[in-house]
């Protein structure tokens, strides 16, 4: 066999082999590759769809640091960086593991909303941006527990059930510090008495205000 033949096989068996551990990695889900490299698989769009909806939330707790004239909104911002960019880390491994690749940019409709906010300053950025926090961070615990009930891939499943609980406390957070810029969330009975519990008297009476 000549060197080029030679080497025709071993990219041959080397391109056999990715194909090989991407169909082991989603046992359970048709993967279907287009001219962009999306696919039709549940468990790979839930985690395009989370890359960008993290990438949007950091985004937004930058501007938040910027445009923000209240500590405990940008505390929570602070609170949101952290725990954000760590489940991107994380998301961003097993993307690597299981030869995913992740969306460079956020969804066009954050990218508008991320807009509009950086518009506002002061108390007018505040009530925008911790009401866009609520509404997100709500669709976020949702898909979260939808992958790690239902999900096919045991990696994203666990990321889902790790992240799951973060994000709930943020999102206490978020409940707490919402009040007191003028955003009064509907809370389900259950929400309300796990917040009561853990919210200072003096807190409480501030968004009783």
């Amino acid at each position: 066999m000549t060197p080029l033949g030679r080497s025709l096989l071993v990219m041959t068996a080397s391109l056999l082999l990715t194909a090989t551990g991407f169909a082991q990695s989603y046992p359970n889900a048709e993967y279907h590759a287009d001219g962009n490299g999306g696919d039709q698989s549940a468990d790979l769009r839930f985690m395009r769809e989370a890359v960008q909806q993290n990438r949007a939330k950091i985004d937004l707790a930058f501007l938040a640091l910027q445009n923000s004239d209240n500590e405990q909104v940008k505390a929570f911002a602070l609170q949101v960086l952290g725990d954000y960019r760590k489940a991107n880390g994380d998301l961003g491994d097993i993307a690597t593991q299981q030869f995913v690749e992740l969306p460079a940019a956020v969804d066009s409709k954050d990218q508008h909303n991320f807009e509009a906010l950086s518009q506002l300053r002061g108390a007018a950025f505040n009530k925008a941006y911790m009401e866009a926090m609520l509404q997100g961070q709500q669709k976020d615990i949702a898909r979260l527990k939808q992958e790690a009930a239902k999900g096919n891939n045991q990696s994203m499943i666990d990321w889902a059930r790790q992240t799951l609980p973060t994000i709930e406390t943020t999102y206490k957070e978020a409940q707490k510090v919402a009040p007191l810029v003028g955003v009064h969330a509907t809370l389900t009975s259950e929400e309300q008495k796990a917040l009561n519990a853990g919210k200072p008297a003096s807190t409480a009476s501030q968004g009783a205000r």
